[in-house]
């Protein structure tokens, strides 16, 4: 488990992380978003230890990385993908972090084939193309067989097919108990991908919970329903409190806020009111996500005309 308390960053006047609190837990892919600037990078350097927080803690298992006795058997780490060394060939990369974290050679060969760079393996890194960096950044998070996997924007410069790979491997991971963090602003791979999303701006934690939660508090969640008695339900779902508007494309439907589906369902048989359609359409993450975050950009361009 990764513990998150009070965590603070200050950089001269500037706050880049302002007394965060949240817990992850195994089992689920937690989707770590934000804009550029709302300090979800400077986050995930101080639980790994490469930044000191200015106040409060990161913990993993209850301790600071930086008290793990094998850090690559327990963390999994993918912040950079470029900072590989472009002079080594890939096999000799992964072959100085394994010594270096005192894990076997033979699990070299293993993580390389897993992400699909066996035929690579003797190239230079700095003949890869940013897709196979993300590939080998994920090799060297993996070596270790952890029991947690910190991937900050993986799927950045994959292919289609590189996409629905690590979108298989992280829930395989999560399947397997493991906790697994990954950023990225690509909301729709994170609504396809996360079970709970972190959401940060201006370095302020602004939401956590399951993406249904999530999006569901968003504006554009509504019930859609459909009945021949579209008048007298509509009367009934005013007077338990819901806002009810007609449908633009379709007569006899119904678009209602304020109520969930099952409420609706449940007024409309309690007075024997035939449904021909009920149904909820949640707002999208990216919809949620431009709702929660719209006070927290540095900079906005102008709406197109």
């Amino acid at each position: 488990m990764i513990s998150v308390r009070e965590l603070t960053k200050v950089h001269g006047r500037a706050v880049s992380v302002d007394r965060l609190t949240f817990e992850v837990t195994p089992g689920v892919v937690t989707g770590f978003l934000g804009p550029n600037g709302s300090g979800k990078s400077t986050t995930l350097r101080m639980i790994v230890g490469l930044d000191h927080p200015s106040s409060g803690e990161a913990t993993i298992g209850g301790r600071p990385f930086r008290e793990l006795a094998a850090p690559m058997r327990e963390v999994g780490v993918l912040l950079d993908a470029k900072a590989a060394p472009a002079g080594l060939r890939a096999c000799q990369h992964l072959r100085w972090l394994a010594r270096a974290g005192g894990l076997p050679r033979g699990r070299v060969d293993e993580v390389l084939a897993e992400v699909g760079l066996t035929d690579v393996a003797g190239r230079r890194i700095g003949g890869f193309s940013l897709g196979m960096l993300q590939r080998l950044g994920i090799a060297a998070a993996l070596l270790g067989d952890p029991g947690i996997l910190i991937l900050d924007e993986p799927v950045n410069g994959l292919d289609l097919d590189g996409v629905r790979w690590v979108r298989a491997l992280l829930r395989r991971c999560a399947g397997e108990g493991r906790t697994v963090v990954v950023s990225s602003h690509l909301m729709s791979e994170m609504d396809q991908t996360a079970d709970e999303v972190l959401v940060l701006g201006r370095g302020r934690l602004l939401a956590h919970g399951s993406v249904t939660e999530v999006t569901r508090a968003g504006t554009g969640t509504h019930v859609r329903v459909a009945s021949p008695r579209v008048d007298e339900l509509a009367a009934l779902l005013r007077i338990a409190g819901a806002a009810v508007v007609p449908a633009a494309d379709a007569d006899g439907t119904l678009l209602v806020t304020g109520l969930v589906v099952a409420a609706v369902g449940d007024l409309a048989a309690e007075h024997g009111i035939a449904l021909h359609e009920l149904a909820e359409r949640r707002a999208s993450l990216e919809d949620a996500f431009v709702e929660l975050t719209g006070d927290s950009l540095d900079y906005q361009g102008r709406s197109p005309s």
